[in-house]
Protein backbone atom coordinates (compact mmCIF):
# COMPACT_ATOMS: atom_id res chain seq x y z
CA UNK A 1 0.00 0.00 0.00
CA UNK A 2 1.28 3.54 -0.95
CA UNK A 3 1.82 6.67 0.98
CA UNK A 4 -1.57 7.84 -0.92
CA UNK A 5 -3.38 5.00 -0.21
CA UNK A 6 -2.59 5.10 2.96
CA UNK A 7 -3.61 8.39 4.00
CA UNK A 8 -7.21 8.17 2.02
CA UNK A 9 -7.35 4.73 4.53
CA UNK A 10 -6.60 6.97 7.71
CA UNK A 11 -8.81 9.80 6.36
CA UNK A 12 -11.44 7.12 5.44
CA UNK A 13 -11.45 5.37 8.84
CA UNK A 14 -11.81 9.22 10.74
CA UNK A 15 -15.12 9.82 8.43
CA UNK A 16 -16.20 6.70 10.13
CA UNK A 17 -15.64 7.52 13.19
CA UNK A 18 -17.24 11.16 13.19
CA UNK A 19 -20.03 9.50 11.53
CA UNK A 20 -20.43 6.87 14.03
CA UNK A 21 -19.82 9.20 17.24
CA UNK A 22 -22.87 11.85 15.69
CA UNK A 23 -24.72 8.72 15.27
CA UNK A 24 -24.43 6.96 18.45
CA UNK A 25 -24.50 10.09 20.71
CA UNK A 26 -27.93 10.66 19.37
CA UNK A 27 -29.15 6.92 19.53
CA UNK A 28 -28.01 7.20 23.10
CA UNK A 29 -29.62 10.42 24.35
CA UNK A 30 -33.18 9.75 22.60
CA UNK A 31 -36.65 9.86 23.65
CA UNK A 32 -37.43 7.34 20.92
CA UNK A 33 -34.92 5.44 18.70
CA UNK A 34 -37.71 4.52 15.81
CA UNK A 35 -38.51 8.52 16.41
CA UNK A 36 -34.84 9.66 15.90
CA UNK A 37 -34.23 7.01 12.82
CA UNK A 38 -36.67 8.43 11.12
CA UNK A 39 -35.37 12.01 10.35
CA UNK A 40 -33.51 12.49 7.28
CA UNK A 41 -30.04 13.70 9.47
CA UNK A 42 -30.02 10.11 11.28
CA UNK A 43 -30.72 7.94 8.23
CA UNK A 44 -28.42 10.34 5.46
CA UNK A 45 -25.48 9.37 8.18
CA UNK A 46 -26.23 6.18 8.44
CA UNK A 47 -26.02 6.17 4.52
CA UNK A 48 -22.39 7.26 5.26
CA UNK A 49 -21.68 5.18 7.45
CA UNK A 50 -22.68 1.83 5.66
CA UNK A 51 -21.26 3.17 2.59
CA UNK A 52 -17.91 4.21 3.86
CA UNK A 53 -18.16 0.79 5.70
CA UNK A 54 -18.94 -1.28 2.84
CA UNK A 55 -16.24 0.18 0.50
CA UNK A 56 -13.38 -0.73 2.91
CA UNK A 57 -14.78 -4.32 2.75
CA UNK A 58 -15.41 -4.31 -0.70
CA UNK A 59 -11.74 -2.78 -1.57
CA UNK A 60 -10.62 -5.96 0.13
CA UNK A 61 -11.65 -8.53 -1.81
CA UNK A 62 -12.11 -6.80 -5.36
CA UNK A 63 -8.89 -3.81 -5.03
CA UNK A 64 -10.56 -2.19 -8.13
CA UNK A 65 -14.08 -1.24 -6.72
CA UNK A 66 -12.99 2.56 -6.08
CA UNK A 67 -12.72 2.52 -9.98
CA UNK A 68 -15.79 1.70 -11.05
CA UNK A 69 -18.74 3.22 -12.25
CA UNK A 70 -21.43 2.12 -9.57
CA UNK A 71 -18.58 3.44 -6.82
CA UNK A 72 -18.52 6.80 -8.70
CA UNK A 73 -21.90 6.88 -8.90
CA UNK A 74 -22.63 5.90 -5.42
CA UNK A 75 -19.75 7.87 -4.06
CA UNK A 76 -21.81 11.19 -5.93
CA UNK A 77 -24.80 9.87 -4.84
CA UNK A 78 -23.71 9.38 -0.42
CA UNK A 79 -21.88 12.88 -0.88
CA UNK A 80 -24.99 14.58 -1.94
CA UNK A 81 -27.69 13.26 -0.02
CA UNK A 82 -25.44 14.24 2.97
CA UNK A 83 -24.96 17.82 1.95
CA UNK A 84 -27.95 18.51 1.88
CA UNK A 85 -28.62 17.67 5.44
CA UNK A 86 -25.88 20.18 6.08
CA UNK A 87 -27.61 22.54 3.13
CA UNK A 88 -31.16 22.45 4.60
CA UNK A 89 -29.64 22.97 8.37
CA UNK A 90 -27.13 25.48 7.83
CA UNK A 91 -30.18 27.33 5.95
CA UNK A 92 -33.35 26.76 7.12
CA UNK A 93 -33.80 24.40 10.29
CA UNK A 94 -30.88 25.89 12.76
CA UNK A 95 -32.31 29.70 12.27
CA UNK A 96 -35.08 28.05 13.58
CA UNK A 97 -33.99 26.62 16.45
CA UNK A 98 -34.55 23.16 15.18
CA UNK A 99 -33.77 20.47 17.75
CA UNK A 100 -34.39 16.67 16.63
CA UNK A 101 -35.09 15.09 20.02
CA UNK A 102 -36.27 17.15 23.31
CA UNK A 103 -34.22 14.46 25.89
CA UNK A 104 -31.26 15.12 23.53
CA UNK A 105 -31.37 18.66 23.82
CA UNK A 106 -31.49 19.16 27.40
CA UNK A 107 -28.20 17.74 28.05
CA UNK A 108 -24.78 19.05 27.22
CA UNK A 109 -23.94 16.14 24.87
CA UNK A 110 -26.64 17.89 22.25
CA UNK A 111 -23.85 19.86 21.32
CA UNK A 112 -21.59 17.10 20.17
CA UNK A 113 -24.27 14.81 18.69
CA UNK A 114 -25.83 18.41 16.83
CA UNK A 115 -22.24 19.38 15.23
CA UNK A 116 -21.56 15.85 14.53
CA UNK A 117 -24.47 14.64 12.01
CA UNK A 118 -25.29 18.16 10.46
CA UNK A 119 -21.29 19.84 10.07
CA UNK A 120 -18.64 17.65 10.73
CA UNK A 121 -19.92 14.49 9.23
CA UNK A 122 -20.63 16.17 5.62
CA UNK A 123 -17.42 18.25 5.50
CA UNK A 124 -15.37 15.23 6.13
CA UNK A 125 -17.56 13.05 3.25
CA UNK A 126 -16.77 16.35 1.00
CA UNK A 127 -13.09 16.31 1.58
CA UNK A 128 -12.62 12.65 1.18
CA UNK A 129 -13.83 13.14 -2.23
CA UNK A 130 -11.63 16.07 -3.14
CA UNK A 131 -8.64 14.19 -1.48
CA UNK A 132 -9.10 10.62 -2.44
CA UNK A 133 -11.25 9.84 -5.02
CA UNK A 134 -10.55 9.88 -9.21
CA UNK A 135 -12.08 12.44 -10.53
CA UNK A 136 -13.68 12.67 -14.51
CA UNK A 137 -15.79 10.13 -13.16
CA UNK A 138 -19.43 11.61 -13.11
CA UNK A 139 -22.11 11.37 -16.03
CA UNK A 140 -24.26 14.09 -17.27
CA UNK A 141 -27.17 12.12 -16.05
CA UNK A 142 -26.23 11.33 -12.77
CA UNK A 143 -27.85 14.59 -10.89
CA UNK A 144 -31.50 13.31 -12.27
CA UNK A 145 -30.83 9.84 -11.06
CA UNK A 146 -29.60 10.95 -7.38
CA UNK A 147 -32.56 12.96 -6.81
CA UNK A 148 -34.37 9.21 -6.28
CA UNK A 149 -32.93 9.38 -2.77
CA UNK A 150 -34.49 12.10 -1.25
CA UNK A 151 -37.42 11.47 -3.37
CA UNK A 152 -37.68 8.43 -1.43
CA UNK A 153 -36.98 10.01 2.17
CA UNK A 154 -40.28 12.30 1.24
CA UNK A 155 -42.25 8.29 0.57
CA UNK A 156 -40.93 7.09 3.96
CA UNK A 157 -42.01 9.75 6.00
CA UNK A 158 -45.27 10.06 4.67
CA UNK A 159 -45.90 6.02 4.93
CA UNK A 160 -44.07 6.37 8.75
CA UNK A 161 -46.66 9.23 10.13
CA UNK A 162 -49.71 7.49 8.08
CA UNK A 163 -48.83 4.44 10.62
CA UNK A 164 -48.80 6.24 12.88
CA UNK A 165 -45.33 7.38 13.59
CA UNK A 166 -44.35 10.26 15.36
CA UNK A 167 -41.00 12.74 15.13
CA UNK A 168 -40.03 14.31 18.54
CA UNK A 169 -38.78 17.55 19.11
CA UNK A 170 -39.36 20.99 20.59
CA UNK A 171 -42.85 21.44 21.54
CA UNK A 172 -43.36 17.60 21.72
CA UNK A 173 -44.47 14.67 19.52
CA UNK A 174 -44.95 15.74 15.87
CA UNK A 175 -46.38 14.04 13.04
CA UNK A 176 -43.95 15.16 10.15
CA UNK A 177 -40.07 15.50 10.54
CA UNK A 178 -39.84 18.91 9.58
CA UNK A 179 -42.37 22.00 9.32
CA UNK A 180 -41.88 22.10 5.25
CA UNK A 181 -43.00 18.52 5.03
CA UNK A 182 -46.31 19.53 7.34
CA UNK A 183 -49.12 18.85 4.65
CA UNK A 184 -51.87 19.48 8.14
CA UNK A 185 -50.41 23.05 8.20
CA UNK A 186 -48.96 24.02 4.72
CA UNK A 187 -51.40 21.64 2.57
CA UNK A 188 -50.77 20.17 -0.63
CA UNK A 189 -49.47 22.95 -2.40
CA UNK A 190 -47.47 24.39 -0.22
CA UNK A 191 -45.52 20.71 0.91
CA UNK A 192 -45.46 20.90 -3.09
CA UNK A 193 -43.73 24.45 -3.35
CA UNK A 194 -41.10 23.42 -0.78
CA UNK A 195 -40.38 19.97 -2.36
CA UNK A 196 -39.88 21.48 -5.82
CA UNK A 197 -37.23 24.03 -4.62
CA UNK A 198 -35.26 21.58 -2.79
CA UNK A 199 -35.14 19.43 -6.04
CA UNK A 200 -34.32 22.20 -7.82
CA UNK A 201 -31.67 23.05 -5.14
CA UNK A 202 -30.44 19.38 -5.30
CA UNK A 203 -29.93 19.42 -8.76
CA UNK A 204 -27.87 22.37 -9.08
CA UNK A 205 -25.98 20.95 -5.98
CA UNK A 206 -25.62 18.05 -8.28
CA UNK A 207 -25.01 19.63 -11.46
CA UNK A 208 -22.60 21.61 -10.01
CA UNK A 209 -20.54 19.14 -8.04
CA UNK A 210 -20.17 17.44 -11.97
CA UNK A 211 -19.12 20.30 -13.62
CA UNK A 212 -16.44 20.54 -10.36
CA UNK A 213 -15.65 17.09 -10.93
CA UNK A 214 -14.98 17.39 -15.16
CA UNK A 215 -12.96 20.11 -14.39
CA UNK A 216 -10.29 18.91 -11.74
CA UNK A 217 -10.08 15.93 -14.11
CA UNK A 218 -9.16 18.50 -16.96
CA UNK A 219 -6.57 20.17 -14.90
CA UNK A 220 -5.07 17.05 -13.99
CA UNK A 221 -4.80 16.11 -17.97
CA UNK A 222 -3.61 19.26 -18.63
CA UNK A 223 -0.88 19.11 -16.05
CA UNK A 224 -0.12 15.72 -17.22
CA UNK A 225 0.22 16.94 -20.79
CA UNK A 226 2.40 20.09 -20.01
CA UNK A 227 4.91 17.68 -17.78
CA UNK A 228 5.28 15.13 -20.80
CA UNK A 229 5.86 17.70 -23.61
CA UNK A 230 8.44 19.40 -20.73
CA UNK A 231 10.40 16.16 -20.74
Amino acid sequence: MNSRRRFSFAFRIATIVCCLTGVLSNLLRTTSIKGILSFYTMQSNLFVLFFFLGSILISKIKPNWEKTELYHFLKGAITMVILLTFVIYAVSLHPSNFIMDVKTASSNIFRVSNIFVHFITPLMVLLDYFICDEKGHFKLYYPLLWQFFPMLYLFYVYLYSSMGGRFFSVGGSKKYAYFFLDIDKLGVFGVFKYIIIICLCFLIMGYLFVLIDNLLARRKENKKSKQKEAT
